[in-house]
């Protein structure tokens, strides 16, 4: 099911429209039969059906479950697109210290160039921020050495203090980033959605078995507004993949000298 849960949110928009569809119609079906063994199990249809203000108690589950993910999946996008700013804020003031006009330590714009490369090409592009790079991690133990050297080499302590302040936010937001790249989805919270969207639906039937058209037309309705609302929560639900993903903005750090 897991499997299933990431296969879904890693499609194009299109194909994930179609997955989220295909299951709608699905519930459709089956909440149907349950109309019609409804009918056949009772021949006094009229007393076997639940009445109206029953399908208020699974439906507003189904509200609240889907209003739980739709705040992670918001809170989550809101905290990678500060990670994200905050990284490249920080690459920016490094590489502005380390460049020409500044301190001139080419080996730091260097590290900085193979660190952010790394990050866009393998970390954030392939892994989706899933895991971390070795690469990555030699880069920063690059800039590491670099700022000890400038320590040991007499630069201002002042200017040692906010290279290593930059050094150390740029650390923070990438493990930010990271952690939400691997945490971002609450499966069980998923999960939940999506059997009260089935059990809301079987609900819809059950108390319109007395009328089998009207019972069509309401669970079509309900299912067009369901699959479009999970929908626009599966594009956002996984920040750096997917066809919403956060694009990483590159910095300007290959123009430095």
């Amino acid at each position: 099911m897991a499997t299933l849960l990431i296969t879904l949110f890693s499609q194009p928009a299109p194909v994930q429209l179609l997955l989220l569809t295909a299951f709608g119609l699905v519930c459709l079906t089956i909440s149907m039969l349950v109309l019609r063994l409804l009918r056949a199990m009772n021949p006094q249809v009229t007393v076997a059906t639940p009445v109206p203000p029953f399908i208020g108690t699974i439906a507003t589950a189904w509200a609240l479950a889907l209003g739980f993910a739709a705040a992670d999946v918001w809170a989550a996008r809101a905290h990678a697109e500060q990670a994200a700013s905050e990284e490249r804020s920080t690459i920016s003031r490094l590489a502005g210290m380390a460049a020409q006009e500044a301190l001139n330590v080419p080996a730091i714009l260097e590290a900085l160039r193979n660190y952010e490369t790394s990050v866009v090409e393998v970390e954030w592009g392939q892994l989706a921020n899933t895991e971390p790079v070795e690469d990555v991690d030699d880069a920063l133990q690059q800039i590491r050495i670099d700022i000890v050297r400038l320590a040991n080499a007499g630069t201002a302590p002042a200017l040692i203090a906010k290279m290593t302040q930059d050094f150390d936010e740029l650390q923070d937001a990438r493990n930010k980033r990271l952690a939400i790249g691997s945490s971002s989805i609450s499966q069980y919270k998923w999960y939940l959605v999506l059997f009260l969207t089935f059990l809301s639906m079987v609900a819809l039937a059950s108390v319109h078995a007395d009328r089998p058209v009207a019972a069509r037309n309401a669970l079509s309705v309900f299912m067009v507004a369901a699959v479009v609302s999970l929908w626009i929560l599966v594009l956002h639900a996984t920040p750096y993949s997917g066809s919403a993903r956060i694009i990483f903005d590159r910095t300007q750090i290959a123009s430095m000298r």
